[in-house]
């Protein structure tokens, strides 16, 4: 029979700016960003955190938007996620203009209030043509009947805010440390005001930040491994970042509620299904240790003020007053990881574990394992008493031959959490509408329902098989009865 999903469930996809607006064609390539000069810096890829791939060879929706948003469509789905590149709307610094800031004593700033000339300062600085090509994309999608999600920030940086190359080889000499300084803060609550002006009537759902978390552990605390820029390995900066970043959420959170408190504004965070090795008080133990560092702790800063500089597992320091919180939560889920306690008295308590190879391989060595997207939602669900979304879900697959099962078990699991664990989830977003640059894998993962290069695409079977299931609203199970 197939799984039926409730009414006015969101089926759609998802894009991020950085990763498919550029494509060598006029007014497509955005060049002020920290990803931008990463990426393409020679001595970056001499180190090998980066693929020498460049986003430049992209999708191109800049110019070609019309066509993916008719793909979006044309699959059935009633949903789109995109993002706007903070770069390509302020390409000059705004730290000039000023605001009011509260802030403790810390001098984490959780308030800001707004001149009334603040706007025409703001306009005088803004690349307005890039403003008005925003409009034009989220009016068509709008035309075309879609709901739109639209993340604020989807990590790329303006290089007046983040100079990722000089903070790599000299961080504590740059003046542009991004989100390891608290003045990034500030300026994200500006950006934030002037496009909620700008974008708010056409927007269904506010999305303020995406995966936190992997920002802060990608670039700053495994930055050398994963390629992410400042390309850093560094404990106490990373939980610096990690701080900065729930302010952050916070203070757009708040931003956009008072300018509209019907507003639907959310955060979302990666959440891989960590499962113990063994079933054992050891494994238990260091497996939701590992799940409280990689997302909860971050969630908890975010949306209660509960930090832990120390990753001691205990919060010892409490700012509620400072905090207002989420609508929802987004979960991007792609894989389990399995966690192995590594018994050894002369490492700290806190890492002493391994993570162990995928059994189930995607292309990019993710482990695949349906049953883990139920298993986060509900105890997300049931920790922070939140609406979820499913905001990325996708599988690095250069053959097509994982996706349509993929998605199909993945769903499946998604509708025994709605219908059996009684989590609300509200939607799912497949990831990603076309082969994209996957940062500093560049283009060699594919994870598109529709596959290509260079604006050439075309659907693939995992596509069709996913307009099924958004035209029906629903998933074939063939174990399935609904009594």
């Amino acid at each position: 029979m197939i799984r039926r999903f409730p009414d006015n469930f969101m089926f759609g996809t998802a894009t991020s700016p950085f990763q498919v607006e550029m494509g060598r064609s006029d007014g497509s390539i955005s060049p002020e960003s920290d990803w931008y000069k990463w990426v393409h810096s020679e001595s970056i890829i001499k180190k090998t955190y980066v693929s020498g791939d460049f986003p430049d060879d992209g999708p191109d929706l800049w110019n070609d938007y019309k066509k993916y948003i008719d793909y979006a469509v044309s699959m059935g789905n009633n949903s789109i996620r995109i993002g706007i590149d903070w770069a390509r709307i302020f390409r000059e610094t705004t730290e000039n203009i000023k605001v009011t800031t509260v802030a403790n004593k810390n001098g984490d700033v959780y308030e800001i209030e707004f001149p009334e000339e603040f706007m025409g300062q703001m306009e005088n600085l803004a690349d307005v043509p890039s403003v008005q090509h925003y409009k034009e994309i989220m009016d068509y999608i709008k035309s075309r009947g879609l709901k739109l999600v639209l993340t604020a920030y989807h990590w790329s940086l303006p290089i007046w805010l983040h100079d990722p190359v000089e903070c790599n080889e000299k961080f504590t000499e740059s003046q542009r440390r991004g989100w390891a300084d608290k003045k990034t803060v500030v300026e994200f609550g500006k950006y934030i005001y002037y496009i909620y002006k700008k974008f708010n009537k056409y927007v269904d759902i506010w999305h303020t930040i995406n995966e936190p978390n992997i920002l802060a552990i990608n670039g700053y605390l495994y930055g050398n491994l994963e390629g992410f820029p400042p390309g850093i390995s560094d404990f106490k900066i990373t939980v610096g970042v990690l701080r900065n970043l729930a302010y952050a959420h916070n203070i757009a959170y708040k931003i956009i509620k008072r300018q509209n408190p019907a507003a639907t504004v959310g955060i979302n965070v990666a959440v891989p299904y960590f499962q113990p090795e063994f079933d054992t008080p050891k494994n238990k133990f260091i497996n939701e240790y590992v799940s409280y560092v990689f997302y909860k702790l971050y969630l908890d800063s975010a949306l209660y003020g509960s930090f832990d500089p120390s990753l001691s597992g205990i919060y010892s320091e409490s700012r509620p007053e400072e905090f207002a919180g989420t609508d929802f939560i987004g979960i991007d889920y792609y894989s389990r990881i399995i966690v192995r306690y590594v018994d050894n008295d002369s490492v700290d308590i806190r890492y002493r574990f391994a993570f162990l190879p995928c059994k189930k391989c995607s292309d990019n060595y993710l482990d695949i394992f349906p049953e883990g997207i139920r298993a986060v939602a509900v105890s997300l669900f049931n920790r922070y008493r939140k609406p979820i979304i499913i905001l990325e879900n996708g599988v690095a697959d250069a053959t097509g031959n994982l996706r349509r099962e993929f998605i199909e078990k993945h769903l499946i699991q998604i509708h025994k959490a709605i219908k059996e664990d009684f989590v609300p989830v509200k939607g799912y977003f497949h990831w990603s509408l076309m082969d994209n640059y996957e940062w500093a894998r560049g283009f060699r993962d594919k994870f598109g329902l529709y596959t290509g290069s260079r604006g050439d695409y075309k659907p693939t079977e995992s596509s069709e098989y996913y307009s099924k299931i958004c035209h029906e609203s629903g998933v074939f199970d063939e174990e399935y009865r609904d009594y």
